[in-house]
């Protein structure tokens, strides 16, 4: 049996493994049970304070772990050594020949009486791997998590205690170590990298957060919990307690079971099953016969049309069902208008020969049951399902759009399984074949930044183009920088490499720039279109238009395609022309991929932009923002032949985003900064009369620009 005890963030679990004598264990298992319910209805109706040790015998081999949560995590960087990052959804560990950025992660652990046979400290890693992980040591615990710096950072206390090789993403990594806890305290452990591999992991904030499980010999001194009981003299079981079985043993096999003590008895409420999903996978229209069972998304898009389905597998209902909760964890891509879920059929095949797709997708079986509305990243949607849940069963659920505003949720594949949640009258459940485990991310509110003002009229327009590559690591830091950074994210294309397709978007782009795609207004570049159509490109982004404009606090802002025609007649050409006329803004942006001045030496100049540039310098545009070139250029305002001018025409180059760094030619006149050694992002604040512009390196660079201008 395995026994899950909560203390706020942390459960003590209780395996009994099977004996040589499967018989005499099963009556020293009933007898126990037997003695522990005919004790509750004995005792009075009063808090009883006790250590839960509810199996004894000397035939009975017991493990048990403490598994705790961490209390604090941060990371500190060297080249901000004063500022904090404690309330980050990561942690993150990199060096150069000096390591520099560090987490740091603390617990306190309670409850222990007894040996400890071992203590392992437990670390996720999220978006991207390393050929040579870091190294734990033990650290002071003089840190406040909201306070910590790479300046005030604490002193480590011990020696290396454990060291990591080669690290894949989306896995748990285990560090030994036992000899820095023998009992309770307060404990702080440093990852600290050894090489310049840099790696990621979830944050307490994050979807995983770290975890230090302590388990114990197999002896008699295994650990007691002390913990308070509200019983009655007539409860079969402690009133509070919600139990997701009462499970019979069988020769030769492990039962699981899970009891959670509730901090105050709440007549009325029943016992809960929780199971997760046993398929799921998500339908494309546009691909009718692509199977995505593996996929680490399910989507839901009615514009491009994407449809999901998820299967659950209902066993040990007993008695009546007082409710059921579909719950889904939306990742990187929220929505203002949510799916609405059906119940379907469950005769599909998840992946493998004959996998669903959307040609072979299941027919729906109900009405629209639930539906939501805005949905934010990087928490819990529940739908009640009550009406199609009656008892055991299998059972299929699919989302479907009722908008063209799409969303992503984790599949099974991913950081958060689906799950059902099935709420009982006040009668205990039974089962004979419960599910095993039970693997369940518990998410914070995202902190990632959200649009808004910066001050009083002000707003943040913010990016970079030519950005990410699954073979580089590059497309992460600028990443970072976006995660600090309030507004508006712009891209100016070749946003995936190589060949912009969707796979590159999935595994490339997604894991890094994508955490900010419901605040991006991407445009493409010819990377992207080495797809043909940049399809990649409009699926990954709900179908989005080839150029479109939009308001930003008092600026009109224009995201154009350099990738296809911009000749004088050309219908986007067209366009601009109308909506600049229509829209006599005060201050007016424009960004693409294609710069039409440069002084790259890959690519330089390029007349074929001329026309876009001729149409805003004739409408008075202040700024166009460029990629292409992978480096950083700023000019002076220009006239319409690229001479500088007092009251012009400014443009930025900033193809910083991770791509490999290009060189510079001889500069032209108007090139006013240039730098080719330097990642980061283009930060601009517009205000209703003018804008500033800075350029932020990341973590670990020093070069930086940055200024303010008026508009025309």
């Amino acid at each position: 049996m395995h026994i899950k005890y909560r203390v706020r963030q942390s459960f003590l679990k209780i395996r009994v493994a099977s004996t040589k004598n499967p018989f005499f264990k099963m009556k020293t298992f009933s007898a126990a049970i037997l003695v522990l319910m005919l004790a509750v209805n004995v005792l009075p109706a009063t808090d009883v304070s006790a250590p839960l040790n509810v199996y004894g015998g000397p035939d009975l081999q017991t493990t048990s772990t403490l598994t705790f949560a961490a209390e604090a995590d941060a990371r500190v960087h060297k080249s901000n050594p004063n500022s904090n990052y404690g309330t980050s959804t990561y942690l993150y560990v990199a060096g150069a020949s000096d390591p520099d950025i560090e987490s740091f992660i603390r617990f306190t652990v309670s409850g222990v009486a007894g040996t400890v046979q071992s203590v392992q400290l437990r670390v996720y890693t999220t978006t991207n791997s390393s050929t040579n992980g870091p190294a734990v040591y033990g650290g002071d615990n003089t840190w406040t998590e909201t306070g910590i710096t790479w300046n005030n950072r604490p002193a480590r206390t011990s020696d290396v205690v454990d060291n990591k090789g080669a690290i894949n993403t989306n896995t748990w990594i285990e560090y030994n170590v036992s000899p820095l806890v023998t009992g309770n305290g307060t404990h702080t452990f440093v990852l600290v990298a050894d090489s310049s591999d840099g790696i990621r992991f979830s944050s307490r904030e994050g979807s995983q957060p770290p975890q230090l499980v302590l388990t114990f010999a197999s002896d008699t001194n295994t650990p007691t919990v002390t913990r308070t009981l509200t019983y009655t003299s007539t409860a079969t079981q402690p009133v509070g307690f919600t139990s997701t079985s009462t499970p019979t043993p069988l020769p030769g096999t492990t039962i699981t079971a899970t009891s959670t003590p509730a901090a105050t008895t709440t007549p009325g409420l029943g016992n809960t099953l929780t199971f997760t999903t046993v398929a799921d996978a998500r339908v494309v229209q546009a691909s009718p016969t692509t199977n995505y069972g593996t996929s680490t998304t399910l989507q839901v898009d009615g514009d491009t049309v994407q449809t999901s389905y998820i299967r659950f597998s209902v066993t040990g209902i007993s008695g009546s069902i007082q409710s059921v909760k579909l719950r889904v964890f939306c990742t990187t891509n929220g929505t203002v208008n949510g799916p609405v879920t059906y119940l379907a059929n469950s005769n599909w095949i998840e992946s493998g020969s004959g996998g669903i797709t959307w040609n072979t997708r299941p027919a729906l079986l109900s009405g629209a049951l639930d539906n939501r509305g805005a949905i934010g990243t990087n928490s819990w949607v529940e739908y009640d399902v009550t009406a199609l849940v009656t008892g055991n069963g299998t059972f299929t659920f699919a989302l479907v759009a009722d908008s063209n505003d799409g969303v992503t949720f984790s599949s099974r594949e991913g950081t958060a399984d689906p799950q059902l949640v099935i709420t009982l009258g006040t009668g205990a459940p039974t089962a004979s074949a419960m599910p095993s485990q039970t693997r369940t991310a518990t998410p914070t509110v995202s902190r990632t930044p959200t649009p808004g003002s910066t001050s009083s009229g002000s707003v943040v327009l913010v990016g970079a183009g030519d950005i990410t590559s699954c073979s580089r690591n590059q497309d992460e830091l600028t990443a970072q920088l976006l995660d600090n950074i309030t507004g508006t994210v712009f891209t100016t294309g070749d946003n995936a490499y190589i060949d912009g397709s969707y796979s590159d978007y999935i595994n490339c782009y997604d894991p890094t720039w994508g955490r900010h795609k419901s605040r991006t207004k991407p445009t493409p570049g010819n990377h992207d279109y080495q797809t043909s159509g940049a399809a990649g490109y409009f699926q990954y982004f709900n179908n989005i238009a080839s150029y479109y404009a939009y308001n930003l606090g008092s600026w009109r802002i224009y995201a154009l395609n350099s990738e296809i025609s911009v000749s004088a007649t050309s219908a986007q050409v067209t366009w601009l022309e109308d909506d600049l006329a229509a829209n006599p803004s005060q201050c007016v942006l424009a960004y693409w991929h294609k710069p039409r001045w440069s002084s790259g030496a890959n690519h330089g100049n390029n007349s074929s932009m001329q026309t876009l540039w001729q149409v805003l310098y004739n409408a008075g545009a202040e700024l166009v923002i460029n990629g292409h070139e992978h480096h950083y250029e700023r000019f002076a305002e220009m006239n319409a032949s690229g001479s500088a001018v007092s009251q012009g025409l400014r443009e930025i180059v900033v193809g910083t985003g991770g791509a490999t760094l290009y060189p510079f030619g001889t500069p032209l006149s108007a090139s006013q900064v240039r730098n080719s050694s330097t990642y980061g992002v283009l930060k601009l604040t517009l205000r209703a009369t003018g804008y500033d512009w800075q350029f932020v390196p990341v973590a670990g660079s020093t070069f930086t620009d940055g200024g303010s201008d008026s508009c025309r």
